[in-house]
């Protein structure tokens, strides 16, 4: 799965901002809490996309697209193209961990093991993750064209909790539902594709695909459930 996130959203890279509506909000929100613990740096931005959300001195960003990664870099950002499950840095090294709409295409749990790891003693963790519940509208159109449940799964609150809580001291955290309706399916799907978050596991056949986006013109609608969390090392 990880080679076709790269390829799509290394495709997406280009006309990523214009699409990412939603992953800017939820960026906003985590921003609010990076910032009420006294913006930490040196901080790592795990699946930094194009480099907007955080940036400056003292912040590297990582993206496991390289198309991503070079974005980042015409920003002006330390851009690293790398994989946040195995991240190269040294342990006891940065002051935070920041990520914002990625970790659902991660190994959670090897993620955080790595933040651990590369954290000083008293580090702190940042993260956004769409949980389940999100694309309902979505996924339920293509289970009603198709017969099957989406391949895609985002995690549930509880195992990103327990993930958590086998490393850090929670501090703080809130939930999001971010949501719109569009006026068409096309421009509904767009919010979605446009910035990469394509289904990894291949195209859909013809004639379930036509099927699916005419139930989806019914209702175009995007939602979002997130799970914001604020952490300490321990």
């Amino acid at each position: 799965m990880k080679d076709k996130v790269k390829v799509n959203f290394s495709k997406a890279a280009k006309n990523y901002e214009r699409f990412s509506e939603f992953q800017e909000k939820a960026g906003r929100e985590l921003l609010k809490l990076y910032t009420l613990a006294g913006s930490p740096k040196p901080v790592l931005d795990v699946g930094a996309g194009t480099g907007k959300l955080l940036s400056g001195r003292g912040v590297f960003s990582l993206d496991i697209s390289l198309e991503m990664a070079k974005c980042c870099t015409e920003r002006g950002n330390i851009s690293i193209c790398g994989d946040g499950e195995l991240l190269p840095f040294k342990g006891r090294t940065l002051k935070a961990v920041f990520s914002n709409f990625s970790l659902q295409w991660t190994d959670i749990g090897k993620v955080l093991k790595e933040a651990h790891r590369v954290l000083k003693d008293g580090g702190e963790l940042f993260i956004s993750v769409p949980v389940k519940g999100s694309l309902k509208t979505i996924f339920g159109a293509w289970e009603k064209a198709s017969g099957s449940l989406p391949l895609f799964r985002f995690p549930n609150e509880g195992e990103i909790f327990k993930a958590v809580r086998e490393k850090f001291e929670i501090l703080l955290f809130e939930r999001l539902i971010l949501e719109k309706r569009y006026s068409s399916a096309r421009e509904a799907l767009k919010r979605v594709t446009g910035v990469g978050a394509k289904n990894p596991f291949g195209r859909a056949p013809f004639k379930e695909a036509k099927r699916f986006k005419k139930i989806l013109e019914e209702n175009p609608k995007v939602e979002y459930k997130v799970l914001l969390l604020m952490a300490r090392k321990v």
